[in-house]
């Protein structure tokens, strides 16, 4: 009689849960299911096998073999993603199952999570099309101008970023050239990153010739006139004459460079492109020599993010770039890169934990002639 009333009162219990719940015995035969999970999988389930309902062989197969696996370790609870369907009204939808395996019985609580996996499925396929359409923005990731060459290694924190750096011959040995760090992740700092290439390489552009700093104030006045969009752009922007042997460039919120063994703070700081602030930006250019054999090194503040750099001082942390980039100065470009990214561990498998918290790029240029 007690045994009949215990029974009658689990029974209840599990009827009145709110949410998905069967019991099967060792051999996946549903014992009981409650009201929820009978309306997700049909009211005659019971005395069935579970596995009648996982829609996809290779999914059954997996569930088996895990749940095997897994009592044999003595391991209770395992979480599963799988397809199930509705044996009376052929409805297919995407579960999440946490089964307990307890005593001689199979305890499965699940949910239906189709429309998080279709909203997840819609978000991947839209971040793999940008990511696709972003790369083939970027350039080359080396290049030879005969009297310049560049390389450059970008990181992103997701699937997409907002880092962008380029190179633009605009004559023979006259060349311009950007690093820009877009404020914020994925597909808004990716669309302006979007914007911020079209406009680098339109005619504006190649037109400015002395006059560089016009197009800096024409990208912050076009950035502030669009609505919607609070993306600023910190960013390095500069022209490379190599017949009169100057950079003229100009550090709008961006970090320090490397020039040979130097680092070259701003002489004043000027404020990112497109910041919204309550009064009017002024822009100006610096200059420096060049010669033959100078690098030139960039990076955006992502690699200050990596877990050696992280919360540490920052001249201390730029000056260990510095000492690291000198390391390696007598490799061409792209070789001295790839010992950089070797030594600081920007393997693109790693935990996102163990690399960058934001987007992060590192170019160098050398002056051939």
């Amino acid at each position: 009689m007690k045994n009949e009333i215990k029974e009658d009162f689990f029974k209840k219990i599990i009827e009145e849960l709110p949410m998905p719940l069967f019991v099967t015995d060792l051999n996946d035969i549903i014992l009981i299911a409650n009201r929820f999970a009978r309306a997700l999988m049909g009211e005659d389930i019971t005395g069935k096998n579970a596995n009648e309902f996982i829609y996809s062989l290779a999914e059954k197969k997996m569930v088996d073999e895990r749940v095997r696996e897994r009592i044999e370790k003595g391991k209770e609870i395992d979480t599963y993603t799988i397809t199930l369907e509705n044996k009376e009204t052929g409805n297919v939808f995407v579960a999440e199952l946490f089964i307990h395996v307890y005593d001689s019985y199979k305890i499965v609580v699940f949910k239906d999570i189709t429309k998080e996996a279709e909203a997840t499925r819609l978000v991947n396929y839209m971040e793999n099309n940008l990511k696709n359409i972003q790369e083939s923005l970027l350039p080359e990731e080396t290049k030879d101008f005969g009297c310049l060459e560049y390389a450059y290694y970008y990181l992103p924190y997701g699937m997409i970023g907002g880092d962008y750096f380029d190179v633009i011959k605009l004559a023979d040995k006259k060349l311009v050239a950007i690093m820009a760090d877009i404020s914020g992740h994925f597909s808004p700092a990716a669309m302006v990153m979007a914007i911020v290439r079209t406009l680098f390489h339109s005619k504006k552009i190649a037109g400015q010739g002395k006059k560089f700093v016009k197009f800096i104030e024409f990208l912050d006045s076009y950035l502030l006139s669009l609505k919607n969009i609070s993306n600023y752009v910190s960013g390095f922007f500069c022209r490379i004459d190599l017949v009169e042997r100057k950079m003229h460039y100009i550090n709008a919120g961006h970090l320090p460079f490397i020039y040979n063994n130097e680092i070259i703070y701003p002489v004043k700081s000027q404020f990112p492109v497109g910041l919204r602030i309550p009064f009017e930006k002024k822009y100006r250019e610096e200059t420096i020599t060049l010669k033959k054999g100078d690098r030139l090194v960039f990076f955006t503040d992502g690699l200050l993010t990596i877990p050696s750099y992280r919360e540490r001082n920052f001249k201390d942390v730029m000056e260990e770039i510095r000492d690291l980039i000198y390391r390696y100065w007598n490799y061409p470009a792209s070789e001295c890169l790839l010992k950089i990214t070797s030594d600081l561990n920007l393997v693109n498998d790693l935990p996102q934990s163990l690399k960058n918290e934001d987007d992060l790029t590192i170019s160098i240029i050398d002056i051939k002639e």
